[in-house]
């Protein structure tokens, strides 16, 4: 979310940067001034531009006034990590990445970091706040509340397959200014928060591609038993051979899969590479 956000930004600055320069030589084509608007253009750019681009690098390092936490690490770990500890009611610290950025002075600035509870280091999660969109801290520590009860069919499911070899299960959900307790309903929790069940298979290593696709046929054709949405991979010989979410809380439908699809499916995505 916050690097998309970056891209979208940056975009954002480039297209007025050709905006402004080019829009001289819009209103005069206009006219049908093509030749003196291009010298009027490179006469404009010449004499303005840098002062222009200049102006809009300017502004986008400027920094947002009265912002809850100040555009510097420090002042914005300590927001975030009080809010945690509001919302929670526990002491967390920071325990892994994290990252400041200045949008500018209408957007402020984003922290972004991982944290961990301070008497539960292993449980970690990422957290984000903003001087502007995100002052309500947002997170996904809730997983820790419901993940053991989520994998558990899946974990059953998988044992039931023998050509399952091993599995990676996690609980994943986007991060969430609602505060989520161990008191919440699960089913409620999958439903509402967006949270869902990542899950890698293992295959056994050097079969043929329709032996892969008769697995994963029968797997898909199992799933329906579950109530939570799936991303669904599947590993063989140290490579992804199928990547797919799965929304089973809203009609996912088994049928629309086959052997012969899925072959192709496979050998197509094993062209494109790993997923991301």
């Amino acid at each position: 979310m916050i690097f998309a956000k970056k891209e979208r930004f940056a975009g954002v600055v480039k297209q007025k940067k050709l905006f402004m320069l080019s829009l001289l030589l819009l209103m005069l084509t206009g006219c049908g001034m093509m030749d003196k608007a291009s010298d009027a253009l490179g006469n404009f750019s010449d004499e303005y531009g840098d002062d222009i681009m200049q102006a809009i690098d300017d502004l986008q390092n400027a920094e947002y006034q009265d912002g809850p936490f100040e555009n510097e690490l420090e002042s914005a770990r300590e927001y975030l990590l009080t809010q945690m500890q509001e919302k929670y009611g526990i002491e967390f610290s920071v325990a892994g990445r994290e990252e400041l950025k200045n949008y500018g002075p209408f957007h402020g600035a984003t922290y972004f970091c991982e944290v961990s509870p301070v008497d539960a280091p292993e449980q970690i999660a990422t957290a984000v706040v903003s001087q502007t969109d995100y002052q309500d801290v947002r997170d996904d520590y809730a997983i820790y509340y419901f993940e053991e009860d989520a994998v558990a069919p899946i974990l059953t499911l998988c044992g039931t397959k023998d050509y399952v070899i091993d599995q990676r299960i996690s609980l994943e959900m986007p991060e969430t200014e609602k505060l989520w307790t161990a008191e919440d309903k699960l089913k409620q929790f999958l439903s509402e928060s967006g949270a869902y069940v990542k899950l890698v298979l293992r295959f056994t290593d050097d079969l043929d591609m329709e032996t892969y696709a008769e697995y994963l046929y029968d797997f898909l054709n199992s799933v329906d038993q579950l109530e939570c949405n799936l991303l669904l991979q599947a590993k063989a010989n140290k490579v992804y051979i199928f990547h797919e979410e799965l929304d089973i809380l809203d009609g996912f439908d088994a049928s629309r899969y086959s052997v012969e699809g899925l072959k192709q499916e496979i050998e197509t995505f094993l062209s494109m590479g790993a997923p991301k």
